[in-house]
């Protein structure tokens, strides 16, 4: 038996979907007023690599088999999206589709029996690599893949680059604009104490959530059920400049290494003012088993509630949640703000990763690597991201202006556009941000849609200039192995340090002691992997 088959015996590879929840960042007007295609995608390819006047991308028919994950409403026969782009360059893909549950024991049985696909989507790339299933991209991504590259932002690389080795082994689907997350609070409710301004510094934020926990802010007749900020404490980090955007923490220190919040000087003073809030009745009581980062859902239940005067999570809860509140009070109104400055002045929101999925070349496709890379460079090329985005011209868009506009009713809802094969996730593309608007949108103006809906639309932008890319985790060895013992403890002595439980002092003693059974190993290792990934 071969070191493939032996190694994979009794795997289970965790499944990696691309992420399905896209946001636009446009000005506000029209949908068929944002800018050109030209604009906001990648520069035309070179002509070895177009599809020219005298035919497609390839003279000889490329074929290559990839297998993937699937789920509704993606479709897996008949896609007309997929049709056109194999007749654009002379390609015929051998799709071989999974059900996306037990996925990973897919490409573990697959891994096993030593006949592989060219490609594969999903599954953990350590463990592939790990296995010798699939090859590193890098030099045929300079040669051929130049529409990837020049998506990519500096932020991009270190989610691309594999902690073992520095080497990139995928192709990844792209978003090419920020906006996700967005401070939010109660405008009604700071009307009703009687607070005109709405607040940006500490101070005013700290007299605001002072207000909505002395007052009946709510107007529910009881003065002491309301959560003056809802959720986890993770999401005020950035307000004392640890740009984070989990609850691992991971990021850099002013040297540049590697390292965890827990290492910064700027994390004591954070605790100490958290450890002062809770104390007063501002932070949720909950704060550990509800919150963006921790348990969305608990969140938002406690948002749509009426309980909740500010958050920081999602930009879309402004319209959920006031759309919620509004069956019972018609001037309940969540909206999105610009994101806290903290006590020194520092403020930050978390951008969206731009990069997510993983498709990757096996060794079975090493020979027709070059060509698949190729082949990608189309769909990440103008016309490329143009079909994937927006489909067919003349059957699901019709140019309007000189830029594509999605038709009915392809424009009306995703699950629509996505049975079609219009942002096929799991398929390495680009979906542009025009694009995802108009879906978002369902085809309107600004002008057009729901007051709730211009409040998400708003709530998307108003923090863009205080936009961060937070760090990866890098899945060292030392993580792996140690993380289910260190990070669990972590969170378990942050909590019991702000509600008061233990002093700022012991968290640091028990911090320390986590060093010696893994948590030192955790950081060295870090460091050294960020330092492959990150090219420096």
């Amino acid at each position: 038996m071969n070191k493939l088959a032996k190694k994979a015996i009794g795997l289970t590879v965790a499944s990696m979907m691309l992420a399905t929840v896209f946001t636009g960042c446009s000005d506000k007007k029209p949908v068929n007023d944002t800018k050109a295609p030209s604009e906001t995608t990648a520069p035309k390819t070179d002509k070895k690599d177009e599809v020219t006047e005298e035919g497609p991308l390839f003279k000889e028919t490329l074929k290559f088999s990839y297998m993937g994950n699937i789920w509704d409403p993606h479709p897996q026969d008949g896609n007309p999206i997929f049709d056109e782009l194999m007749k654009r360059t002379n390609t015929e893909i051998d799709f071989q589709w999974h059900p996306a549950s037990n996925y990973g024991e897919r490409v573990a049985v697959t891994l096993a029996s030593g006949t592989l696909p060219d490609m594969i989507y999903g599954g953990s790339i350590p463990n592939l690599i790990d296995q010798g299933a699939i090859i590193p991209i890098d030099d045929l991504l300079e040669e051929h893949g130049q529409n990837l590259l020049a998506h990519l932002r500096e932020g991009d690389m270190p989610y691309m680059r594999q902690a073992l080795d520095g080497q990139i082994y995928h192709l990844p689907a792209i978003l090419d604009f920020q906006p996700a997350y967005a401070m939010q609070i109660r405008e009604d409710w700071l009307k009703n104490v009687g607070i005109e301004k709405t607040p940006e510094t500490w101070d005013e934020w700290k007299t605001a959530w002072k207000a909505f926990k002395d007052q009946d802010a709510n107007k529910d007749g009881d003065a002491t059920n309301e959560v003056p900020y809802a959720g986890d404490i993770y999401s005020l980090l950035p307000a004392f400049g640890i740009n984070i955007a989990d609850r691992i923490g991971f990021v850099q220190d002013a040297d540049g290494n590697y390292t965890l919040m827990y290492e910064l000087p700027e994390f004591r003073e954070y605790l100490e003012e958290m450890r002062s809030l809770y104390k007063e009745g501002i932070l949720d009581k909950e704060f550990a088993t509800r919150g963006t980062f921790v348990n969305n859902p608990e969140l938002e239940k406690v948002a749509q509630a009426n309980l909740a005067g500010s958050m920081m999570t999602w930009a879309a809860n402004t319209r959920t949640t006031t759309e919620v509140l509004r069956e019972i009070d018609p001037d309940a109104k969540l909206i999105g703000v610009k994101p806290i400055q903290g006590p020194s002045g520092k403020s930050g929101i978390p951008a969206r990763k731009t990069v997510s999925g993983s498709a990757t070349i096996t060794i079975a496709g090493e020979k027709k690597a070059e060509d698949i890379i190729k082949f990608f460079n189309y769909v990440y090329s103008e016309e490329g991201i143009n079909l994937m985005s927006y489909g067919i011209e003349g059957v699901h868009n019709e140019i309007v202006d000189g830029k594509p506009v999605l038709k009915a009713p392809y424009n009306e809802s995703f699950a629509i556009a996505r049975e079609t094969g219009l942002n096929f996730t799991p398929f390495p593309h680009l979906f542009t941000e025009d694009a995802y608007m108009q879906l978002t949108l369902t085809g309107k103006t600004y002008d057009e849609i729901s007051e709730p809906m211009q409040m998400f639309y708003d709530a998307l932008y108003v923090g863009q200039d205080a936009f961060f890319t937070s760090l990866p985790i890098l899945n060292t060895d030392a993580y792996t192995e140690k993380q289910a013992q260190i990070f669990p403890n972590l969170e378990g002595l942050l909590a019991q340090c702000v509600a008061g439980d233990i002093s700022v002092d012991q968290f640091y003693s028990e911090y320390e002691k986590l060093k010696p059974v893994g948590l030192k190993d955790i950081l060295a290792q870090g460091n050294e992997a960020w330092k492959l990934v990150s090219q420096k």
